[in-house]
Order: structure tokens, then sequence, then C-alpha cells
């Protein structure tokens, strides 16, 4: 396993990774972290489905800096692009999955 999946089995509750943050720019740790198969893999698994909902979705456009702050400069990628970006078919793979079973 991976030290990210690591880190989501430390937490008492996983929900922290489902919820959307300010601070992160209204995107949530689910997206932030689709470049890793293995943490998609777990993090989307159908144990913690108490935690999906469809009202909220989690996958969804981010809105991601672009340059410098001074430019104030945007835009946006989803989970899908940032797994695609990083050549991880298998986190695309379960991605789509989740859409399709929790977001559809």
């Amino acid at each position: 396993m991976s030290n990210i999946v690591d880190i989501v089995n430390d937490q008492p509750n996983p929900g922290v990774f489902y919820k959307s943050f300010l601070e992160l720019n209204v995107a949530n740790m689910t997206s932030i972290l689709s470049f890793d198969s293995r943490s998609m893999k777990y993090l989307l698994k159908d144990e913690f489905e108490s935690f999906f909902s469809k009202e909220y979705p989690l996958i969804y456009k981010n809105k991601i800096q672009k340059g410098k702050p001074v430019n104030c400069n945007f835009f946006y990628r989803s989970a899908i692009d940032s797994a695609l970006k990083c050549n991880q078919i298998l986190a695309v793979e379960t991605i789509v999955r989740y859409v399709v079973k929790y977001q559809n």
C-alpha cells in the first residue's frame, strides 16, 4: 500500500477526504489525490458508500490557479483530467465507475 492509503487508513473518519474546503479552492482531497490509482481505488470503494452523496458530488471541475497570483488566471480540471494527465488509467476507470454508480 502507498503512504497515501496509509494516511487514509489512519483517519478515524474518512469523510474528511470527501468534503470540499475553501482552503483548497473548494476542492476535495479525493480530486486532489486523483494522480494516484491506489488512492482512488481505496477512497472510492463501496465500503465508504455511506459518505457518498448524490446531492454533493465528489467529482467535478476544480478551479486551479495558472501562473503567479498577480495574473489571477485560472483553469478548470476534474479528477479524471488529472488522472489522465498522470497516465493513471486505473484511477480513471475507478472514477468513471464511481460517477456512474453514485453521481449518475
